[in-house]
């Protein structure tokens, strides 16, 4: 007989149901319900049904006084987000709930987003972008304002990430998940531990020792901002003198890596040894040490020999956002989606799914989960990293130079 453990007896004034977990196994995650979200399906788990059954009849009625006021939603919504970043079958549910075709697309660096949004003719209802392109975007006028009015569940977010420094009033953004970029390696391989970005860049320690199994960031952001920090200088900095210098050390680094790694690649690459050090995310490698994907729910490690580390100099932090682009045509379904995303037992889900923080849903995961310092960063460290500033266009396109020639090189 399989044994359950309670995960959290979970109430609120439009639903209400039990979730439980088997440790034993995975809990693969459909979604079924109305407006509350009752966890079920073939794979998955729920207590006792007859108690479901008539919260079922409960929900469907609230639903109907909901819906006299709900506004109509478009059929259609265009999402633009990273790889890997939310539980894909709350996605599916929503749309099919809704009656809304939904075409989802994603990219793998902050260069990419960036590129698309700012023509102001992306295509997207939707898209996810961190702090600093966002007060990018916003500077150029190709974003649409949010109406916190059509998204109640706003309220659930922690103040911490409410009226940021990047969009004061949470005119153009709400948040969406946020983190670190820093240093995910093999502890069964990799001796002594990595602590510092000294390790990546300086050839008498992992560098030389870990010849062509390592590797940096495909973003120019994040690998701009980790020379820098080893350097000593601003990781916002767009001067010439640290730029160049920033280049040379990545030029000297260059022939001992492995190569410059997105996510799909660095992932892999670890879970399978060919890389023993990667320039990741903090949710990435936490997904890679549960196994995690974007359809099934794992609560247990499976791969603890990796580890990470955020480097003694420091490293950047970031903030990913929901923002509407500029000419997006539903509207109204993309503040729906949004609301319902941030719906705390939602946020829950996509947190335990991805192993990423949705910060509505901090309450709703297991003890586990919210004390592994890998994928929640503890709120001191947080405060003693790196945050980027909006860089301008011409800055942009100075450092997208001083990139190529390390390219070509």
């Amino acid at each position: 007989m399989t044994k359950y453990i309670w995960y959290k007896a979970i109430y609120t004034p439009i639903s209400k149901f039990y979730l439980m977990v088997s440790r034993r196994d995975v809990l693969k995650v459909a979604v079924a319900g109305v407006l509350g979200l009752a966890i079920g399906g073939a794979g998955g788990y729920i207590s006792r049904q007859s108690e479901i059954e008539s919260l079922k009849k409960e929900v469907v009625e609230l639903s109907k006084q909901v819906g006299v006021t709900a506004p109509k939603l478009e059929p259609n919504l265009n999402i633009y987000n990273w790889t890997y970043y939310i539980n894909r079958n709350i996605v599916d549910w929503w749309a099919k709930e809704n009656g809304v075709q939904i075409v989802y697309d994603t990219f793998e660096s902050l260069d990419e987003v960036v590129a698309k949004l700012q023509t102001g003719t992306s295509g997207y209802d939707l898209a996810v972008v961190s702090d600093s392109p966002l007060q990018e975007l916003a500077n150029l006028g190709v974003l649409e304002p949010i109406d916190l009015k059509k998204i109640p569940n706003f309220k659930h977010v922690p103040e911490r990430f409410k009226n940021p420094y990047y969009d004061p009033g949470n005119k153009y953004s709400v948040i969406y998940s946020y983190g670190t970029t820093a240093l995910g390696w093999n502890n069964s391989e990799v001796s002594p531990e990595v602590t510092a970005w000294a390790d990546v860049f300086e050839v008498d320690r992992h560098l030389g020792k870990y010849k062509g199994k390592i590797t940096m960031h495909t973003d120019t952001i994040e690998t701009f901002g980790a020379a820098l920090i080893y350097l000593g200088r601003d990781p916002n900095s767009t001067k010439d003198e640290d730029l160049r210098e920033a280049i040379e050390l990545l030029k000297k680094q260059k022939p001992y890596l492995a190569g410059y790694a997105s996510t799909e690649e660095y992932m892999s690459g670890l879970e399978a040894g060919r890389f023993l050090i990667s320039h990741a995310y903090n949710g990435d490698i936490a997904g890679i040490i549960y196994a995690s994907d974007e359809r099934e729910i794992l609560i247990t490690k499976q791969l603890e020999y990796i580890s990470y580390t955020v480097p003694e100099e420091g490293a950047l932090a970031w903030a990913d956002n929901f923002v509407i682009p500029k000419g997006a045509k539903n509207i109204e379904a993309a503040h729906a989606f949004i609301n319902f995303i941030l719906d705390p037992i939602v946020s829950a889900i996509c947190t335990i799914t991805v192993k990423y923080p949705f910060p509505a849903g901090r309450d709703y995961v297991p003890e586990e989960i919210r004390s592994d310092p890998v994928i929640f960063t503890p709120e001191e460290l947080l405060d003693k990293l790196y945050w980027m500033r909006p860089l301008t266009p011409d800055e942009r396109a100075k450092r997208a130079e001083y990139w190529l020639e390390l390219m070509a090189a």
